[in-house]
């Protein structure tokens, strides 16, 4: 099954181009991610990393908004 940590891996602008609802997790944090030249190249944990983020903790908070379900589609 998949969770959070198959999100640390991915690309930030795939995460937001698939799940547009993630985008309000991103500006929780006010983190720049959304638009950013260099979402395509950089993951979710990377953006934790920046932005001094635990990725795990990130990564389950966008979990929350995707679910198994929207995983799925």
């Amino acid at each position: 099954m998949a969770g959070p940590e198959q999100l640390e891996t991915m690309p930030i602008d795939e995460v937001i181009r698939r799940w547009p609802e993630t985008i309000a997790v991103f500006r929780r944090h006010q983190m720049a991610c959304v638009g950013c030249a260099v979402a395509p190249f950089f993951t979710i944990a990377d953006a934790a990393r920046i932005y001094e983020l635990p990725a795990g903790q990130f990564a389950a908070e966008l979990w929350e908004v995707i679910g198994p379900e929207g995983w799925q589609s």
